[in-house]
């Protein structure tokens, strides 16, 4: 059985405010209804950044590690803000 979020709008700052916490951010994932979608992103983005910066890690592995979550963190925070707002505009053209 699946649990669906209640068909109401969400406060996009609050989604992205719980974005930035591990536990909170699987709940904003889930409230609005992208939570597959938000974890197979942060995969790409993760192993892309990881990837990426290889090179750096081989010099200063901590640099590499900041960057690479800095990155996935806002990434994550952009396409939540996005994803919310596309949810609210569902919200309000179904009422």
């Amino acid at each position: 059985m699946v649990w669906d979020p209640p068909k109401q709008k969400v406060n996009v700052t609050r989604m992205i405010i719980y974005s930035f916490i591990p536990i909170l951010g699987i709940y904003a994932a889930w409230r609005i209804q992208k939570f597959w979608l938000l974890v197979i992103l942060g995969m790409v983005v993760s192993v892309g950044l990881g990837i990426t910066l290889a090179p750096l890690s081989l010099a200063s592995p901590e640099i590499s590690y900041v960057i690479t979550v800095m990155g996935s963190i806002i990434i994550n925070i952009l396409i939540v803000k996005y994803f919310a707002e596309k949810y609210n505009e569902t919200i309000i053209e179904n009422n």
